[in-house]
């Protein structure tokens, strides 16, 4: 059986393998209590998110070598950073991966249906006010980041310092990973009220 745990150490592998900048980039993991003490500051007790923190802790420089499509796995100060001065979306979406503001990824930790999953929050497409649904989990964000890198959707370029993306290989990778995410399915993004979920 897979767990996340052992997604999160194909991760570290698979990181270390295709994207050593961005792997050195990332902060070692803190301490239970400090995880512990971060997350109830949150206001959220989630197993999968106390393990993402238990193997890194965030990036040493947000402006540096990324690791995933809208960057990378931010600190807990960043996060609540984020939230001051994000107040325009819901309070039950927590920043989470981040290429310095202009796109994120955000996790619901409102109980219910759609507990868990992670957002697109993007400046530049206009996902601000009423994120939209882009990975099925934590799991599924790993499962797909993984994916991406196997399959080349994802290259790092060690002399532009940059991770280039193949769009098309990487959306059909995320959409067979992502099955109940809106983002990948048909939709009018003008028409909000038909397809925000929180």
């Amino acid at each position: 059986m897979v767990t996340f745990t052992s997604l999160l150490q194909e991760l570290d592998g698979t990181l270390r393998h295709y994207n050593m900048a961005a792997y050195e980039n990332l902060l070692p993991p803190l301490p239970d209590t400090e995880i512990d003490k971060n997350l109830k500051e949150l206001g959220i007790y989630d197993a999968d998110l106390k393990a993402l923190f238990q193997w890194k802790s965030g990036m040493r420089d947000e402006h540096g070598p990324l690791m995933m499509q809208h960057g990378g796995l931010i600190t807990f100060d960043s996060i609540k950073s984020s939230i001051d001065f994000n107040e325009y979306y819901d309070p039950h979406l927590i920043p989470l991966i981040s290429d310095n503001g202009e796109e994120m990824q955000l996790f619901n930790s409102k109980p219910g249906q759609h507990y868990g999953k992670l957002y697109l929050f993007s400046v530049p497409t206009l996902y601000i006010e009423h994120p939209v649904s882009y990975y099925d989990s934590l799991a599924s964000m790993v499962k797909t980041t993984i994916v991406a890198y196997k399959e080349k959707a994802y290259e790092y370029d060690q002399e532009s310092d940059w991770l280039d993306m193949n769009i098309d290989k990487f959306y059909a990778i995320a959409k067979r990973h992502n099955t109940h995410s809106v983002y990948w399915t048909i939709f009018n993004k003008l028409k909000w009220r038909e397809w925000y979920e929180i």
